[in-house]
């Protein structure tokens, strides 16, 4: 249970890491005020910044979490068998 719960922990901080950075870079390209004219949406740019961050940090943490999952080992020693 602890390695389960250590994996989570470093997992989340990395996609937060990450999430940092993507919002960086994605930001330094785009402009939140032409990207709210675009969808159509009233935002201000904090809401941007925020609602960005937070979708960044979502996908960075389920790839992390589907990349854990896929290279835990079977129970018992038995090799995967894929269909």
């Amino acid at each position: 249970m602890r390695k389960r719960v250590r994996n989570y922990a470093i997992i989340a901080w990395m996609a937060f890491l990450m999430a940092i950075v993507a919002e960086g870079l994605f930001f330094s390209l785009f402009n939140p005020d032409e990207l709210a004219l675009a969808t159509g949406r009233d935002w201000d740019a904090l809401s941007a910044y925020s609602i960005g961050f937070f979708c960044f940090w979502g996908s960075f943490a389920v790839c992390g979490l589907l990349a854990v999952r896929l290279t835990q080992a079977v129970p018992g020693g038995r090799p995967r068998r894929f269909a």
